[in-house]
């Protein structure tokens, strides 16, 4: 979903062009993206959730295209960012790095599947999860090795 949160007189035209383009672009649109625009003083903020890297990277050069002079901040999430700096700490930590599990991000919701070796194990893996800024929320689908 792509909306606009703020917009006033002085920045109409321009927050709703970047809304239009952004609008347009197919892989914005069918994918589960949410980004939510909001207008400033001569600038655009682009916030919520992409499901990858190509997608934040399309929205944001759509953005600084249609904003043309004016400011894009770019506060968008990226799952698979999210996805990458949870397996990386896990396989970092001593107390989790022979965890045999795996790490899906969707639109912020962290879901952690495999099996660890312990209760504890599994406790700390589910912490390192939620720790990543930008997870909302951690699922525990893990079982105990045996």
């Amino acid at each position: 979903m792509i909306r606009v949160s703020t917009v006033n007189e002085s920045n109409a035209e321009v927050v709703w062009h970047v809304y239009d383009l952004l609008a347009e672009e197919q892989g914005l649109r069918t994918t589960t993206a949410d980004i939510e625009i909001a207008g400033g003083d001569q600038s655009v903020v682009l916030d919520g959730r992409v499901r990858t890297q190509i997608l934040y990277d399309m929205a944001d050069r759509i953005a600084r295209t249609a904003a043309g002079s004016w400011t894009v901040d770019n506060r968008l999430v990226n799952d698979e960012a999210l996805t990458i700096q949870m397996a990386t700490q896990a396989a970092a930590d001593p107390r989790t790095a022979d965890a045999n599990v795996r790490f899906d991000v969707f639109l912020g919701v962290a879901h952690v599947l495999g099996t660890v070796g312990s209760q504890q194990q599994r406790e700390t893996v589910l912490e390192l999860a939620g720790s990543v800024h930008g997870v909302s929320r951690v699922e525990d689908h893990t079982a105990l090795a045996r």
